[in-house]
């Protein structure tokens, strides 16, 4: 949330407006509703269905990125969820860094005591430890520890944010196919132009 507001923020003093967000063309938003609700269900239910709803939430996610790949920010949110789904998927959890926890002042017992069904006390037997929560963010009155690819997802929210907020329908759209009329408009300029060209150049001699 922090970010984002930082990203409209930024929109805004850039020149931007919100109402430009509207503009972006993103195809089968359906597919976000439908990961939302697998890592919903996967929370609740704990594991292994956790580890379970946040693959098919990843699935489900970069298959809209993937649809909406010509969107900016969409590739940095894709390799973000990526990270954190590998993660999890091989560790049944995402493991947390003690170090980082402490850094943050962020309390591990829920994590000794295994409260926390979404998370896990990072160890010697963890995979792929670097893509865990090892990124300490001592923010006041609500510190965190987020993984790698937290940090690429806000980055990717961001920078739609701000392009959409700022260059609008023109930049951040998919690619548009160019139309038999656009082809044809570009075809009369170009013969325009010729003709005065050519007119310019009547009555000169060449050049000896």
């Amino acid at each position: 949330m922090i970010v984002l507001l930082a990203a409209i923020m930024v929109g805004y003093l850039a020149g931007g407006g919100l109402e430009r967000l509207g503009e972006l063309r993103l195809r089968r938003r359906w597919l976000l509703l439908l990961a939302a609700l697998g890592q919903f269900v996967g929370a609740v239910l704990g594991p292994p269905a956790y580890g379970v709803g946040l693959g098919l939430s990843a699935v489900l996610a970069a298959t809209f990125l993937v649809v909406n790949r010509g969107v900016h920010g969409t590739a940095l949110v894709a390799l973000g969820l990526g990270a954190n789904a590998v993660v999890v998927g091989l560790n049944g959890s995402m493991p947390v860094s003690a170090d980082a926890s402490g850094r943050a002042g962020v309390s591990t017992q829920s994590l000794l005591r295994a409260d926390d069904p979404r998370h896990e006390l990072a160890n010697d037997d963890t995979r792929l430890r670097l893509l865990g929560d090892v990124i300490p963010v001592p923010l006041p009155g609500r510190p965190q520890v987020v993984s790698p690819g937290d940090v690429l997802i806000a980055a990717g929210l961001a920078e739609l944010v701000v392009v959409g907020m700022t260059r609008g329908a023109g930049v951040a759209r998919l690619s548009q196919p160019t139309t038999a009329r656009e082809n044809a408009m570009a075809k009369r300029g170009r013969k325009r132009r010729a003709r005065k060209k050519n007119a310019a150049n009547h009555g000169k001699r060449p050049n000896a």
